[in-house]
């Protein structure tokens, strides 16, 4: 009897080893996936601001390693800024900047768009290119500007408009797309209500520590990929078209966060939770097909 339990404790550990290996092999034996394609990520809205580091060195530097390790050609606009109340001095995104690559990633922004921005992104995606909107939970203003990056998307502070309206304002930023983040703040892990689409292939489960969700306006066009499961919380990850071009938006920073970045900052590794290190190759994968 003792033999047999042995064996069984045995058979235990090698099957959990090789589901581990099978696991890797999928996240790190990709084929070279991409064939060149530009990609620019966004530093010149103040992403390292007070505990943030969203940049391709700091906390999403293992994302822009993987995208880069499967044939990608990964850039950066923008210079890391530090301090409080910092205000960043990058030149500003113009769409002869984005138009050169064929995805612009917006990790968590903390200073707004100006208008011209703001147009400029809106003419990319119109005119056939893709952009990945990253967001935070509301009052995550993390430079004291009295923006978070839920307001900077939406164009508009807090309350000053009805969210959820099929209304569109004329200081409306992604409303212009058919969408709006959410003036909330939501948690939960793991997140496994996954609908079919090809971002979601493989994907079982993902999570939100601190995020929020997105309000639909334009339902023809635009599709909720991961909810919440709490059903008035709404979609968590959602996916579009607009003119020629796409984009995908998520309601959280952390899934991509790989824990690394300037010493002192409180960053979290959620780039290794569940699926989410495959679910963000999958974005890219998706936005520049």
């Amino acid at each position: 009897m003792r033999k047999v339990s042995c064996l069984f404790f045995v058979l235990i550990i090698v099957l959990f080893i090789f589901s581990g290996c099978l696991t890797k092999d999928r996240i790190d034996k990709f084929d070279k996936i991409f064939n060149n394609e530009a990609i620019l990520f966004d530093n010149a809205h103040s992403q390292t601001a007070g505990n943030a580091d969203w940049t391709i060195r700091g906390g999403f530097s293992d994302f822009a390693d993987d995208l880069k390790n499967r044939g990608a050609n990964v850039n950066e606009w923008g210079n890391d800024e530090y301090g409080s109340n910092q205000r960043d001095d990058d030149s500003p995104i113009t769409y002869e900047v984005i138009s050169k690559y064929k995805v612009y990633v917006i990790p968590e922004p903390n200073i707004p768009f100006t208008k011209d921005e703001q147009n400029a992104i809106i003419k990319y995606i119109k005119n056939g290119g893709s952009v990945f909107f990253i967001a935070d939970h509301i009052v995550a203003d993390r430079n004291n500007d009295g923006w978070d990056a839920v307001e900077i998307f939406n164009g508009f502070l807090k309350e000053k408009h009805i969210i959820e309206t099929k209304e569109i304002y004329s200081d409306d930023f992604v409303g212009r797309l058919g969408f709006r983040f959410r003036e909330k703040q939501y948690s939960e892990s793991p997140i496994v209500k996954i609908k079919e689409h090809e971002i979601t292939k493989g994907i079982k489960e993902t999570g939100a520590w601190a995020g929020t969700s997105e309000y639909i306006i334009d339902n023809e066009n635009i599709s909720g990929i991961i909810y919440y499961s709490k059903e008035t919380w709404g979609a968590y990850v959602i996916s579009g078209r607009y003119g020629s071009g796409k984009f995908v938006a998520i309601g959280d920073s952390s899934p991509i966060d790989d824990g690394t970045g300037t010493s002192g900052d409180k960053l979290y590794d959620g780039y290794y939770y569940g699926d989410n290190r495959e679910l963000m190759i999958n974005i890219i994968k998706w936005l520049v097909e």
